[in-house]
């Protein structure tokens, strides 16, 4: 095979990946509430992370995008429900953005991600007290 040209390919470019809310990884049972034509069907899943804003996660019986769903979260008291949209959906993960939270839902989240933080800092000390000397958190 002849080719005339050798061209090599562009080196990738980093990726900057800006959220609005940073994400913390985690594995929580939830609870996924879909409202179909026959009624409503409840499915279980588990989150792959979570922020204020919403999560991903894997379901069983994946939701279509665009669906509407309830969430429920685990909590010490009890369990919080939130209204989300599903953002994209495959058989692998759902993605889920919330609608405006509850005071009682913010501080069910605000509750599990002080705990992912805790469990993150206890993991990789060393990652958190080289943040600390440039002012991030």
């Amino acid at each position: 095979m002849y080719l005339e040209s050798r061209r090599t390919m562009p080196r990738p470019e980093p990726y900057n990946f800006n959220r609005r809310e940073r994400r913390y990884v985690a594995t929580i049972p939830i609870r996924v509430q879909r409202f179909l034509r026959f009624g409503p069907f409840v499915t279980r899943g588990l989150t792959l992370d979570i922020s204020v804003r919403g999560m991903s996660a894997l379901v069983c019986g994946a939701p279509r995008a665009g669906e509407t769903v309830v969430i429920e979260l685990p909590s010490r008291g009890s369990p919080v429900e939130m209204l989300a949209t599903v953002r994209h959906s495959s058989d692998a993960k759902s993605g889920f953005e919330f609608y405006p939270l509850s005071p009682l839902a913010e501080q069910g989240i605000q509750d599990w991600m002080r705990e992912l933080k805790q469990h993150e800092e206890t993991l990789f000390p060393y990652l958190y007290t080289a943040a600390g000397k440039f002012g991030c958190d």
